[in-house]
């Protein structure tokens, strides 16, 4: 028992470490983080963005929408983008309020692989209530007969 909590103890640390060093080594700066004190953020790479779609198009960027978060303009080639399409972006904010894109990969088919990526979990779902089942009386999961 005493082997099995020290190298609980060890991991734990080992967790919390890894998570300090991603805070301070590493950190994901935000549109909003951005907005709200633009001076500081002047220059900084932003990676974090929630759920990034492409607004309106303008001949030299685009309107990025984002869900429960701020909408910004970005400065970037458009060929390509059309209106509603997830994207992933990198992009250096500017003091002014504004973004300027580094790195833009449009998310094609996102929402069928979002589908694809479920038919496991339902399949797997099928399995379990076929050979499986669950006695009511004292709340166990059987085997089921047939299985």
């Amino acid at each position: 028992m005493n082997k099995r909590l020290i190298w609980i103890a060890l991991v734990s640390i080992l967790l919390i470490l890894l998570s300090l060093h991603s805070v301070y080594f590493h950190p994901w700066i935000g549109v909003a983080e951005c907005l709200q004190n633009p001076d500081k953020y002047d220059g900084q790479l932003v990676t974090h963005y929630k759920e990034p779609i492409v607004g309106e198009l303008y001949a030299d960027g685009f309107q990025l929408l984002q869900r429960h978060g701020p909408s910004i303009r970005v400065y970037a080639d458009t060929a390509g983008l059309t209106t509603g399409e997830y994207i992933g972006i990198a992009a250096v904010f500017q003091k002014e309020g504004d973004l300027k894109a580094v790195t833009l990969h449009v998310a094609k088919k996102r929402r069928q692989k979002i589908w694809v990526s479920v038919i496991p979990v339902l399949l797997i779902g099928f399995l379990l209530t076929r050979y499986f089942r669950l006695n009511r009386r004292n709340l166990q999961i059987e085997l089921r007969k047939h299985a």
